[in-house]
């Protein structure tokens, strides 16, 4: 019975991702797994706040968080390093915000990067070397990446790409 509950709670949780359910939203680039197999997962709220859950490797709720709302501040996009999550907040001046949250979402530390004149941040990855990317974007379509290493700094960047005529970002 167990098993069946499990398997139950993972399509109920995989239907409310896909439908948008009440006042919260899934979107991409907010759900992403850590190196221990549990899966961070961010709703969205109307009034700007989050709600990011954890789900075990076999998708079983484990816990969740509450953060905002915080005036100006839209949540945009999470990652993960380690067991870590890293959090994305974009001010209304295109202000990028990162937050360093550990394995059971509990705030540890944030850096302020920008704002960047014409640029506004757009999405977080990672990449094998321990790093993150902060993509940032501009109204013509052109993007760039920020290397960002795990306390926080900058340690380099991408060119500048786009636009592509036809291709949006």
């Amino acid at each position: 019975m167990l098993k069946f509950r499990s398997i139950a709670f993972a399509g109920i949780a995989a239907l409310a991702l896909a439908f948008h359910p009440g006042v919260a939203s899934s979107q991409t680039q907010v759900a992403t797994v850590g190196a221990d197999g549990y899966t961070r997962a961010m709703w969205r709220g109307t009034d700007g706040s989050i709600n990011l859950w954890k789900l075990d490797p076999v998708l079983n709720f484990v816990g969740s968080h509450v953060y905002g709302p915080y005036a100006g501040w839209s949540p945009v996009a999470l990652t993960m390093l380690g067991n870590n999550t890293y959090l994305l907040w974009r001010y209304t001046d295109g202000t990028a915000n990162i937050w360093v949250l550990d394995t059971n979402l509990n705030f540890i530390i944030s850096h302020t990067f920008g704002p960047v004149g014409g640029w506004v941040p757009e999405g977080l990855g990672n990449d094998p070397f321990g790093n993150i990317r902060l993509v940032w974007k501009t109204p013509a379509n052109q993007i760039a990446a920020w290397v960002i290493n795990a306390a926080l700094n900058v340690i380099g960047s991408s060119p500048v790409y786009g636009p592509y005529f036809g291709w949006n970002f």
